[in-house]
């Protein structure tokens, strides 16, 4: 009798294109537990089936060789609740990326000037380069002082949030 051969592993899928992020769950189930709770993604974000969102490329001025730049994601998602009294909007996300670090920030105003205000900081590696795309997986984020004031200061500068990735076409 043959022993059953193992069949190989198929790769993990690759994450949506694009920047994928949940937030803070808590939060999420916070906002979904509410009499009217309100949570919409429009314009190039969506929410995924796991609850978390993804905001559609725009664009980058990204230098894989020297790890800086920025990359531009569009959509407007927001989260409401409390009759008004709870509203955050994250609108048009993009990531910069300096030394060794990157920084998430939001559009202020209609979306369409360049006021940026920041969410958060995050903790990156080089990305890996699979299949065609640049992907950095399970990006720390910790809140900023600008980020706290967005939440109204439920979390305060530093606290983490949930972990994001980024999936976007590598440059040749």
């Amino acid at each position: 009798m043959k022993p059953a051969s193992a069949s190989p592993a198929s790769p993990a899928p690759l994450p949506p294109e694009g920047l994928t992020w949940g937030i803070k769950r808590t939060f999420l189930e916070y906002i979904s537990g509410l009499p009217d709770g309100a949570v919409s993604a429009s314009d190039g974000a969506r929410v995924l089936a796991s609850g978390e969102f993804c905001f559609a490329p725009a664009g980058s001025e990204y230098d894989p060789a020297r790890g800086m730049g920025v990359l531009r994601f569009s959509g407007d998602v927001r989260v409401a609740g409390h009759h008004g009294m709870m509203f955050v909007r994250l609108l048009n996300p993009w990531v910069e990326f300096t030394a060794g670090h990157g920084i998430l920030t939001i559009s202020t105003g209609d979306g369409h000037g360049k006021e940026r205000s920041d969410v958060g900081t995050l903790r990156t590696a080089a990305p890996r380069n699979m299949d065609g795309f640049l992907v950095w997986e399970h990006v720390d984020v910790a809140v900023s002082e600008a980020g706290s004031e967005l939440f109204d200061g439920q979390y305060a500068a530093g606290q983490a949030m949930d972990p994001l990735v980024i999936r976007v076409p590598a440059r040749p």
